[in-house]
């Protein structure tokens, strides 16, 4: 769950993407800040796809096996986390709010293939954990436009340890590619393209 002022962030990075491409949500869940964002691109009147990925099942068993083996996480820590969920529903409320403009995607974020979406505007990588953050971000950045924007979520490792792998990510990430990390909102990790 986000916080107001940093769905705000993600709305505000969201709609000041002026570069054709793809908007595209990694890890959405139950599609609560997927249907709040495509609201406020409507809103705004910018027409942009926008791309939804989940796996719908919760963590797959080798990001939960980094964590727990290289990363010394609680074995059983991540179990029940997002498991009660399913695509229809995403489904149900995008037809519901009338969006022609969203598809949803079961589908690992670590083996999605971005380049079937063409160039990509905006990102937001919500994936809480070490290795489907950084594999995303890895497979997702040869596609992004230039001039467009990359948020990851969870880049405060000070706030719940059971999410630091995706602030650990981001800033590996950022170091090997020369990018100086920026965080807004004290989590957002922001990666300009």
């Amino acid at each position: 769950m986000y916080l107001p002022s940093e769905i705000m962030e993600l709305t505000r990075q969201l709609v000041s993407v002026k570069v054709p491409g793809a908007a595209v949500e990694v890890g959405c869940h139950q599609g609560w800040t997927t249907c709040f964002l495509v609201e406020a691109l409507m809103e705004q009147g910018v027409k942009r796809d926008y791309v939804c990925i989940d796996t719908f099942t919760g963590f797959t068993l080798e990001d939960v096996a980094v964590e727990y083996k290289c990363r010394g996480k609680a074995v059983g820590v991540y179990d029940d986390d997002f498991v009660i969920n399913d695509p229809k529903w995403l489904k149900a409320s995008v037809k519901r709010f009338g969006y022609s403009n969203v598809s949803v995607h079961m589908s690992d974020a670590t083996t999605f293939d971005y380049q079937a979406l063409g160039k990509i505007a905006f990102a937001l990588v919500d994936l809480d954990l070490y290795r489907p953050v950084r594999e995303s971000l890895k497979r997702i950045l040869p596609h992004m436009a230039k001039g467009g924007v990359i948020v990851v979520d969870d880049c405060d490792d000070a706030r719940d340890c059971r999410w630091d792998g995706a602030n650990q990510a981001f800033m590996e990430f950022c170091k090997e590619r020369n990018i100086t990390p920026e965080i807004v909102c004290r989590k957002l990790g922001i990666i300009r393209t």
